[in-house]
């Protein structure tokens, strides 16, 4: 909570959106192996262990990227030929004392604050833009041949500019360890410099073309797949009843339904499958028999030799099926409340499994759901648990489900997930 009025900066959340993004797939796709190559060049100048602790590359304004430069640092500003415009390479003060160090035979990094290069570290400082023109030129060779030269050296952030302050840049950076000091080198590119790139890669189908799979994207999607939970649940009764039987509903009542000659197992309110059901180990199981499920007949039930009033618009007269429950206040003289449909779904059990695991999902397949053999089924009006009960014989080939007790308060907000 802020104690006073501050000013504040419109949040665009459309930004992100309207961020050109296509080209610095790019450097993306190859900034990793550029920099590994950077730090090969490195150990070999400087003899000593050279490691690549990250690599991020981005596509953001000509001055955020400008900003987000080393306050000690050589910059070279380097032509593109034969692509468009002019890339910065900025090597961190810190980086190049650190080889600096190292080449000097210096056993400890220097502790001291630096303000500025020395004349030996620009020397070095140069060397190292050129080891980091090699590497480029070496991974984006086989795209298209490259001529990099730098045009000139600068120190200070002031002095460099090579587009317009809100033109895109992909910025590339990459942090450098030694056991003498850590620094950054960072790779600044107009975005439009990649257009001509882009059109051969498409033609290519290389890293960005149309028909070429990412294996990073792949891998990422896979491990997405492996780690979401889906909620699978099993019904072995969905029937539309009465609210009015809800509001009588008691302990020993059987419920005016039948059982399903299969199971239906649902995932998000979508019907997957129907299935047989058994048990392994005392808890209760499933198999799947077909993946796709037909829409359900889950009309009112009727009792034998009754045949209900239909109402003018196709409604079926509730009342008639069920009766008016006598401790129901009446709306109305036919009791309008107790004909509203509910719909009552009793379920044999849930699981969790991995989207990938659902997608892998074939017939025949067992699924141990989380419901012990000697546990009451849940019983659910419109998702919402009301009560739980036991399976029982109407006649030798037809059941139902007898209700043996209420839920209570605490289990009555465990919603089905729609």
């Amino acid at each position: 909570m802020l104690d006073a009025v501050q000013d504040a900066t419109p949040l665009d959340l459309l930004a992100s959106s309207l961020t050109p993004q296509l080209r610095s797939l790019l450097m993306e796709g190859q900034s990793e192996r550029i920099m590994r190559n950077i730090a090969f060049s490195l150990f070999q100048r400087m003899r000593h262990s050279v490691e690549l602790l990250s690599c991020v590359s981005g596509v953001i304004s000509h001055n955020a990227a400008l900003s987000a430069l080393p306050d000690v640092m050589l910059v070279g500003i380097t032509e593109l030929t034969p692509l468009r415009g002019r890339m910065i390479v900025a090597i961190e003060g810190d980086l190049i004392g650190a080889v600096v160090d190292g080449m000097c035979g210096a056993t400890s990094g220097s502790t001291f604050v630096r303000n500025q290069l020395s004349a030996m570290e620009k020397r070095i400082g140069k060397q190292m833009i050129d080891l980091t023109l090699a590497a480029l030129s070496e991974v984006l060779g086989n795209l298209t041949p490259l001529k990099l030269k730098v045009e000139q050296y600068e120190t200070a952030a002031s002095l460099i500019g090579i587009a317009d302050g809100q033109d895109w840049m992909i910025s590339t950076s990459g942090i450098f360890a030694s056991d003498l000091g850590i620094g950054s080198i960072k790779l600044i590119v107009p975005y439009t410099s990649f257009e001509p790139l882009e059109s051969k890669l498409n033609l290519q189908a290389g890293l960005i073309g149309p028909h070429a799979s990412d294996p990073r994207w792949i891998s990422v999607l896979d491990n997405l797949a492996d780690m979401t939970p889906v909620e699978l649940r099993i019904e072995v009764v969905r029937k539309w009843v009465s609210i009015g039987l809800f509001q009588t509903m008691s302990p020993g009542q059987v419920l005016p339904c039948r059982l399903l000659a299969e199971a239906i197992g649902i995932a998000g309110g979508v019907d997957l499958f129907h299935a047989d059901f058994g048990q392994i180990d005392g808890y209760v199981c499933c198999r799947p028999t077909s993946i796709s499920v037909k829409e359900e007949n889950t009309s009112v039930a009727t009792p034998k030799g009754q045949t209900p009033k239909l109402l003018e618009n196709g409604r079926t007269e509730l009342d008639q099926i069920f009766g008016t429950p006598q401790t129901a206040q009446a709306i109305s003289g036919k009791g309008i409340v107790e004909r509203v449909p509910v719909l009552l779904t009793v379920e044999l059990g849930r699981t969790n499994i991995s989207v990938k695991e659902l997608c892998q999902l074939r017939q025949g397949q067992v699924i141990v759901l989380n419901q012990l053999v000697d546990e009451p089924l849940a019983i659910f009006a419109n998702g919402q648990r009301i009560a739980y009960g036991e399976v029982v014989a109407i006649t030798p080939d037809q059941f139902s489900i007898r209700v043996t007790a209420l839920a209570r308060a605490g289990e009555q907000g465990e919603d089905i997930a729609a």
